[in-house]
């Protein structure tokens, strides 16, 4: 599943891009002539992404992987370095959306949630930052919630998860930009595909902006709303 490379072209790994806003935002990356790396836990949603990527003339390439399974992902990241070394963004677009209030998740959801949505964003981003090459600037970008900012007690585990992820990713952005690595977060405040304004591919375009601009660490989409999206109608 791969497709000619051009030697100044560098390339985007988007873990969760296989459909909804990753498979917009790898659209979004490489008509703007990145080389895009699909990669989703089933892997005939991958095959499908990158044929249709590679129709629309994309230079794309697709590997099935489960991002908890940490064994699978450091292969897959010695995969990719190996055959890819111009890779200079990663972009962390998987997510556990279980809805739950307070009292109604046992332990083992909530452990499983905040591993989808913490850790295992975490241990991706620290093997993109050891096995990619530090010449040049790179980028890791994740995805958010409204959730994090406003929590609901229809989506408490989201609200917890959430705002852990959104810390991380504060401090992350601190931490590296001194070193030439542009960490971001889009938060998207609403249920994808509930209005027009939330069409995948409209959110897809807050990446490409958050990527290019490189002046905040973390950009909201939309920009203004009121209350939480669990809580509120979309139209």
């Amino acid at each position: 599943m791969a497709a000619r490379r051009d030697q100044n072209m560098t390339t985007t790994m988007i873990l969760g891009g296989a459909s909804g806003v990753g498979f917009e935002v790898a659209r979004q990356f490489g008509a703007h002539d990145q080389g895009i790396i699909v990669v989703a836990r089933d892997a005939a949603k991958v095959k499908a992404a990158v044929q249709a990527l590679q129709q629309d003339g994309v230079t794309a390439s697709g590997y099935a992987c489960d991002v908890d399974d940490y064994l699978a992902v450091q292969d897959l990241f010695q995969k990719v370095t190996r055959k890819t070394p111009d890779l200079t963004t990663l972009i962390y677009n998987v997510g556990n959306k279980h809805l739950d209030n307070a009292l109604s998740s046992d332990l083992a959801t909530i452990q499983a949630s905040f591993k989808t949505n913490v850790l295992s964003g975490i241990y991706a981003a620290r093997l993109f930052l050891t096995q990619t090459a530090t010449r040049g600037p790179r980028a890791i970008l994740f995805t958010g919630g409204g959730a994090s900012v406003r929590p609901s007690n229809k989506a408490s585990i989201l609200s917890l998860t959430k705002a852990a992820q959104r810390s991380y990713v504060a401090t992350l952005h601190e931490e590296l930009a001194p070193k030439d690595v542009f960490v971001g977060l889009v938060t998207i405040q609403g249920i994808i595909d509930s209005s027009p304004e939330m069409q995948a591919a409209k959110v897809a375009t807050a990446y490409w902006t958050l990527y290019q601009q490189r002046d905040q660490g973390e950009i909201f989409y939309p920009e203004h709303v009121g209350g939480s999206e669990f809580d509120r109608s979309n139209g």
